[in-house]
């Protein structure tokens, strides 16, 4: 069964920093070599964080955890 997460008690912070470091390699990655490559880098980053989720569901359910 799938558990809805509450989005009310995300680390945003935690978020943001690792948002700012995928960018930040992705335009590093993109510059020196090829913009498909920093661009596959990104998206792939994104879709990693997205499936590997189910490592922090449960937390981000119940806060007190």
């Amino acid at each position: 069964m799938i558990n809805s997460i509450n989005l009310s008690h995300l680390p945003i912070q935690d978020l943001i920093i690792s948002g700012l470091i995928i960018f930040i390699m992705s335009t590093i990655i993109a510059n020196i070599y090829n913009p498909l490559l920093g661009i596959t880098y990104g998206f792939g980053n994104i879709l990693t964080l997205t499936f590997l989720s189910w490592l922090y569901q449960e937390t981000w359910s119940d806060p007190s955890k």
